[in-house]
Protein backbone atom coordinates (compact mmCIF):
# COMPACT_ATOMS: atom_id res chain seq x y z
CA UNK A 1 0.00 0.00 0.00
CA UNK A 2 2.71 2.41 0.78
CA UNK A 3 4.77 1.66 -2.68
CA UNK A 4 1.28 2.59 -4.15
CA UNK A 5 0.44 6.11 -2.38
CA UNK A 6 3.72 6.83 -0.94
CA UNK A 7 2.76 6.72 2.58
CA UNK A 8 0.40 9.13 4.64
CA UNK A 9 0.47 12.79 4.13
CA UNK A 10 -0.56 16.00 6.40
CA UNK A 11 -2.42 18.30 3.86
CA UNK A 12 -4.80 15.53 2.65
CA UNK A 13 -8.10 13.85 2.78
CA UNK A 14 -8.12 10.24 2.61
CA UNK A 15 -11.77 8.45 2.48
CA UNK A 16 -11.98 4.33 3.66
CA UNK A 17 -14.69 3.26 3.00
CA UNK A 18 -16.29 -0.66 2.95
CA UNK A 19 -19.56 -2.17 3.44
CA UNK A 20 -21.20 -2.87 7.18
CA UNK A 21 -18.42 -4.73 9.10
CA UNK A 22 -15.41 -5.43 6.40
CA UNK A 23 -13.06 -3.98 8.74
CA UNK A 24 -12.96 -0.31 9.11
CA UNK A 25 -12.90 0.18 11.87
CA UNK A 26 -9.93 -2.62 12.48
CA UNK A 27 -7.86 -0.57 9.60
CA UNK A 28 -8.51 2.90 11.63
CA UNK A 29 -7.33 1.39 15.30
CA UNK A 30 -4.07 -0.08 13.71
CA UNK A 31 -3.57 3.61 11.58
CA UNK A 32 -3.83 5.69 14.91
CA UNK A 33 -1.42 3.24 17.01
CA UNK A 34 0.66 3.53 14.18
CA UNK A 35 0.79 7.55 13.79
CA UNK A 36 1.28 7.30 17.68
CA UNK A 37 4.04 5.14 17.86
CA UNK A 38 5.99 6.60 14.95
CA UNK A 39 5.52 10.12 15.38
CA UNK A 40 5.02 12.48 18.42
CA UNK A 41 1.68 14.15 16.63
CA UNK A 42 -0.96 14.91 18.73
CA UNK A 43 -4.50 12.69 16.92
CA UNK A 44 -7.89 14.14 16.86
CA UNK A 45 -11.12 11.46 16.79
CA UNK A 46 -14.75 12.23 15.87
CA UNK A 47 -16.10 8.95 16.13
CA UNK A 48 -19.69 9.05 15.78
CA UNK A 49 -21.07 5.68 16.59
CA UNK A 50 -19.34 5.28 20.07
CA UNK A 51 -18.63 7.02 23.13
CA UNK A 52 -15.08 7.94 24.13
CA UNK A 53 -14.97 5.53 26.59
CA UNK A 54 -15.17 2.46 23.34
CA UNK A 55 -12.83 5.24 21.65
CA UNK A 56 -10.32 4.57 24.54
CA UNK A 57 -10.95 1.06 24.59
CA UNK A 58 -10.09 0.41 20.90
CA UNK A 59 -6.80 2.19 21.16
CA UNK A 60 -5.35 0.52 23.83
CA UNK A 61 -6.70 -3.09 22.27
CA UNK A 62 -3.94 -2.68 19.42
CA UNK A 63 -0.91 -2.21 22.07
CA UNK A 64 -3.06 -5.04 24.53
CA UNK A 65 -2.94 -7.29 20.90
CA UNK A 66 -6.37 -8.33 22.73
CA UNK A 67 -9.95 -7.37 22.11
CA UNK A 68 -10.34 -4.71 24.99
CA UNK A 69 -13.41 -3.44 23.60
CA UNK A 70 -15.45 -6.70 24.77
CA UNK A 71 -16.27 -6.38 28.54
CA UNK A 72 -15.67 -10.20 28.85
CA UNK A 73 -12.46 -10.01 27.76
CA UNK A 74 -11.26 -6.65 29.52
CA UNK A 75 -12.35 -9.06 32.73
CA UNK A 76 -9.77 -11.17 32.23
CA UNK A 77 -6.69 -8.62 32.65
CA UNK A 78 -5.54 -6.98 36.22
CA UNK A 79 -5.91 -4.03 37.13
CA UNK A 80 -2.38 -2.83 36.81
CA UNK A 81 -2.09 -4.53 32.87
CA UNK A 82 -5.12 -2.45 31.99
CA UNK A 83 -3.52 0.43 33.62
CA UNK A 84 0.12 -0.24 31.56
CA UNK A 85 -1.87 -0.41 28.17
CA UNK A 86 -3.73 2.87 29.37
CA UNK A 87 -0.58 4.39 30.21
CA UNK A 88 0.81 4.00 27.30
CA UNK A 89 -2.13 5.15 25.06
CA UNK A 90 -4.12 7.34 26.13
CA UNK A 91 -2.49 9.07 29.00
CA UNK A 92 -0.01 10.39 26.46
CA UNK A 93 -2.17 13.19 26.13
CA UNK A 94 -1.79 13.13 22.18
CA UNK A 95 -5.17 11.52 22.15
CA UNK A 96 -8.03 14.05 21.82
CA UNK A 97 -11.60 12.88 21.37
CA UNK A 98 -14.63 14.69 20.66
CA UNK A 99 -17.31 13.74 23.56
CA UNK A 100 -20.63 13.90 21.38
CA UNK A 101 -24.32 13.16 22.06
CA UNK A 102 -27.38 13.35 19.54
CA UNK A 103 -27.38 14.67 16.69
CA UNK A 104 -24.81 17.29 15.87
CA UNK A 105 -24.81 20.28 13.09
CA UNK A 106 -22.21 19.65 10.23
CA UNK A 107 -20.89 23.78 11.67
CA UNK A 108 -20.44 21.94 15.09
CA UNK A 109 -18.25 19.58 13.50
CA UNK A 110 -16.23 21.79 11.20
CA UNK A 111 -15.91 23.76 14.46
CA UNK A 112 -14.61 20.90 16.69
CA UNK A 113 -12.10 19.51 13.76
CA UNK A 114 -10.75 23.65 13.40
CA UNK A 115 -10.14 23.21 17.20
CA UNK A 116 -8.48 20.60 17.27
CA UNK A 117 -6.21 21.21 14.46
CA UNK A 118 -5.19 25.27 16.03
CA UNK A 119 -5.90 24.46 19.79
CA UNK A 120 -5.08 21.31 20.44
CA UNK A 121 -2.06 20.85 17.51
CA UNK A 122 -3.69 17.45 16.80
CA UNK A 123 -1.47 16.92 12.67
CA UNK A 124 -4.29 13.82 12.46
CA UNK A 125 -8.06 14.17 12.69
CA UNK A 126 -10.02 10.46 12.26
CA UNK A 127 -13.52 11.00 11.42
CA UNK A 128 -15.89 8.10 11.69
CA UNK A 129 -18.32 8.52 10.02
CA UNK A 130 -19.51 10.68 7.05
CA UNK A 131 -23.08 9.26 6.51
CA UNK A 132 -24.10 9.84 10.70
CA UNK A 133 -22.95 13.30 10.48
CA UNK A 134 -25.90 14.25 7.54
CA UNK A 135 -28.67 11.47 8.34
CA UNK A 136 -29.87 13.27 11.28
CA UNK A 137 -29.39 17.07 9.87
CA UNK A 138 -31.99 17.88 7.10
CA UNK A 139 -30.51 21.58 6.80
CA UNK A 140 -30.32 20.86 3.05
CA UNK A 141 -33.56 18.76 2.79
CA UNK A 142 -31.55 15.62 1.01
CA UNK A 143 -28.33 13.41 2.26
CA UNK A 144 -26.50 14.39 -1.54
CA UNK A 145 -27.05 18.09 -0.88
CA UNK A 146 -25.37 17.63 2.20
CA UNK A 147 -23.27 15.68 1.96
CA UNK A 148 -21.39 17.95 -1.33
CA UNK A 149 -21.33 20.77 1.23
CA UNK A 150 -19.69 19.25 4.39
CA UNK A 151 -17.20 17.63 1.74
CA UNK A 152 -16.62 20.96 0.41
CA UNK A 153 -16.29 22.58 3.75
CA UNK A 154 -14.08 19.50 5.05
CA UNK A 155 -11.72 20.20 1.67
CA UNK A 156 -11.42 23.78 2.79
CA UNK A 157 -10.25 23.28 6.13
CA UNK A 158 -8.02 20.67 5.31
CA UNK A 159 -6.28 23.29 2.95
CA UNK A 160 -6.99 26.05 6.01
CA UNK A 161 -5.33 23.76 9.15
CA UNK A 162 -3.00 21.70 6.46
CA UNK A 163 -4.00 18.51 9.37
CA UNK A 164 -4.18 15.17 7.79
CA UNK A 165 -7.85 14.20 7.79
CA UNK A 166 -8.40 10.62 7.34
CA UNK A 167 -12.71 10.38 7.07
CA UNK A 168 -14.90 6.58 7.07
CA UNK A 169 -17.57 6.77 4.31
CA UNK A 170 -20.27 4.33 3.59
CA UNK A 171 -21.20 2.42 0.34
CA UNK A 172 -24.76 2.27 -0.96
CA UNK A 173 -26.59 -1.04 -1.52
CA UNK A 174 -25.27 -2.69 -5.08
CA UNK A 175 -27.80 -3.55 -7.65
CA UNK A 176 -28.16 -7.28 -8.00
CA UNK A 177 -27.68 -10.70 -5.91
CA UNK A 178 -24.23 -10.00 -4.94
CA UNK A 179 -23.76 -7.46 -1.82
CA UNK A 180 -20.50 -6.15 -0.31
CA UNK A 181 -20.59 -8.44 2.30
CA UNK A 182 -20.26 -11.04 -0.04
CA UNK A 183 -16.81 -10.21 -1.45
CA UNK A 184 -18.75 -7.55 -4.21
CA UNK A 185 -15.52 -5.53 -5.83
CA UNK A 186 -15.58 -1.70 -4.59
CA UNK A 187 -15.99 1.50 -7.39
CA UNK A 188 -15.99 4.95 -6.96
CA UNK A 189 -19.36 4.59 -7.83
CA UNK A 190 -20.40 3.10 -4.86
CA UNK A 191 -19.48 5.78 -2.47
CA UNK A 192 -23.35 6.29 -0.55
CA UNK A 193 -24.69 9.61 -0.99
CA UNK A 194 -22.77 12.00 -3.46
CA UNK A 195 -19.75 11.95 -6.07
CA UNK A 196 -18.00 14.71 -4.12
CA UNK A 197 -16.96 11.89 -1.49
CA UNK A 198 -14.52 10.90 -4.76
CA UNK A 199 -13.91 14.03 -6.34
CA UNK A 200 -12.96 15.82 -3.21
CA UNK A 201 -10.90 13.12 -1.69
CA UNK A 202 -7.05 12.52 -2.29
CA UNK A 203 -7.25 9.43 -2.01
CA UNK A 204 -9.86 6.73 -1.34
CA UNK A 205 -9.11 3.00 -0.07
CA UNK A 206 -12.02 0.28 -0.38
CA UNK A 207 -12.13 -2.15 1.83
CA UNK A 208 -13.21 -5.69 0.33
CA UNK A 209 -14.46 -9.12 2.34
CA UNK A 210 -16.61 -11.83 1.87
CA UNK A 211 -18.17 -12.51 4.95
CA UNK A 212 -19.92 -16.16 4.22
CA UNK A 213 -16.94 -17.43 2.60
CA UNK A 214 -16.36 -21.32 3.58
CA UNK A 215 -12.78 -20.92 3.98
CA UNK A 216 -11.92 -18.99 7.49
CA UNK A 217 -8.70 -17.71 6.30
CA UNK A 218 -10.67 -15.81 3.37
CA UNK A 219 -13.66 -15.26 5.61
CA UNK A 220 -11.32 -13.42 7.71
CA UNK A 221 -8.65 -11.61 4.75
CA UNK A 222 -10.06 -8.45 3.80
CA UNK A 223 -8.50 -6.99 0.20
CA UNK A 224 -7.37 -3.64 0.62
CA UNK A 225 -8.27 -1.13 -2.86
CA UNK A 226 -7.04 2.04 -3.72
CA UNK A 227 -9.84 3.76 -5.81
CA UNK A 228 -8.23 7.02 -6.21
CA UNK A 229 -4.84 7.85 -5.45
CA UNK A 230 -4.36 11.82 -6.58
CA UNK A 231 -0.61 11.62 -5.24
CA UNK A 232 0.99 9.09 -8.19
CA UNK A 233 -2.22 7.63 -9.60
CA UNK A 234 -1.41 4.33 -8.80
CA UNK A 235 -4.52 2.04 -8.06
CA UNK A 236 -5.46 -1.69 -7.81
CA UNK A 237 -5.29 -4.07 -5.21
CA UNK A 238 -2.57 -2.81 -3.02
CA UNK A 239 -2.81 -5.46 -0.46
CA UNK A 240 -4.28 -8.33 2.14
CA UNK A 241 -5.24 -7.86 5.75
CA UNK A 242 -5.57 -10.94 7.74
CA UNK A 243 -8.01 -10.78 11.07
CA UNK A 244 -6.82 -12.51 13.78
CA UNK A 245 -9.85 -13.19 16.16
CA UNK A 246 -7.93 -13.52 19.03
CA UNK A 247 -6.09 -10.51 19.21
CA UNK A 248 -8.50 -8.30 16.93
CA UNK A 249 -5.18 -6.97 15.00
CA UNK A 250 -4.76 -6.90 11.20
CA UNK A 251 -1.45 -8.16 9.82
CA UNK A 252 -0.52 -7.75 5.85
CA UNK A 253 -0.89 -11.77 4.46
CA UNK A 254 0.01 -12.72 1.10
CA UNK A 255 -3.38 -13.26 -1.66
CA UNK A 256 -5.07 -16.24 -0.09
CA UNK A 257 -7.21 -16.19 -3.26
Amino acid sequence: MNDKTYGMRTGELVCFTSGAGMGKSSVIRELMHHIMSSTKDNIGLLCMEENTKNTAFNIMSVEANARLYIKEVREKYSKEEMREWQDKTINSKRFFAFDHFGSISNDEILDRVRYMAKALDCKWIFLDHLSILVSGNEEFGDERKSIDVLMTKLRSLVEETGIGLLLVSHLRRPTGDKGHEDGREVSLSHLRGSASIAHLSDSVIALERNQQAEDEQQANTTTVRVLKNRYSGDTGIACYLYYDRDTGRMSQVDNPF
